[in-house]
């Protein structure tokens, strides 16, 4: 009788990337902040800094992951407050997404916002509609009321950052020279060097071993953001063998795949 030595688990530990809280992805595209003023103090100062402030969060945020961010201002924020009228604005400015600022109030230490957004590259198709309000700090000068602004932008922003979270993964390995390179290969982010490693094992007369390196490879996929493929992958694991980390692989596949854009 063929007998299979049991396979050893390695636990990696990778900061995962998810999608912002208001799920609105700005990955890769060009951004317009707009905001209208209607010529009164100090609700324009304040609007005008908020719009900075935000603009310049999701710059610092997503580096070199995001495209151009501007900031524009509009006589009149009202008049763009459709569809029409933001995919008119993201033409005139050459961008993907706008956000449209509008009908800030301040009361003493406090505000509230109105905020629009309409993403040209969402299949939904539609202007999303995000509010809001705070307490703030003293807003007795302009030098205040534009700090506070400022402050204002950046906390809302950080609703479309996107979310990163530690997560552990485990992988399988066996006692040779290959899976150990296959794990050096996945240690260092390096998901198709260690796909290729693995591969060689899927054919194997030893179901168990097979199982973990199709189990593996599903990791893999899943970590370059082929869900599908990962899925496929693990389906064909389960076949061969159960593995015990397998039903909370699927479970992040399938939530993935739920949120993804």
């Amino acid at each position: 009788m063929f007998m299979s030595c049991a396979p050893a688990r390695y636990v990696l530990d990778v900061e995962m990337r998810y999608a912002p809280r208001a799920e609105v992805d700005l990955t890769d595209k060009n951004v317009t902040i707009a905001y209208g003023q209607d010529g009164i103090y100090p609700n324009d100062s304040f609007i005008k800094s908020m719009a900075e402030g935000f603009a310049w969060n999701l710059r610092d945020r997503y580096q070199s992951s995001i495209g151009k961010v501007s900031v524009s201002n509009l006589k009149s924020a009202s008049d763009y407050a459709n569809r029409d009228s933001l995919l008119n604005l993201l033409v005139q400015t050459g961008a993907d997404v706008v956000f449209l600022l509008d009908k800030v109030n301040l009361q003493s230490s406090s505000f509230s916002f109105v905020m629009r957004c309409y993403d040209a590259m969402n299949q939904k198709d539609k202007v999303q509609l995000f509010t809001g309000s705070s307490v703030a700090e003293s807003m007795s000068s302009t030098e205040e009321v534009v700090a506070q602004g400022w402050e204002a932008g950046k906390e809302v922003a950080t609703a479309f950052e996107p979310q990163w979270k530690l997560e552990q993964y485990s992988l399988y390995y066996f006692e040779s020279e290959d899976w150990y390179i296959a794990l050096e290969k996945a240690e260092a982010f390096n998901w198709k060097a260690a796909m290729d490693i693995w591969m060689k094992y899927l054919k194997a007369k030893d179901l168990l071993k097979s199982a973990c390196a199709a189990y593996n490879i599903a990791t893999a996929s899943y970590m370059m953001g082929d869900y599908e493929l990962a899925t496929r992958w693990l389906d064909y694991a389960d076949e061969n063998a159960d593995l015990l980390v397998s039903p909370g692989l699927r479970k992040r596949i399938n939530s993935r795949v739920s949120f993804s854009f």
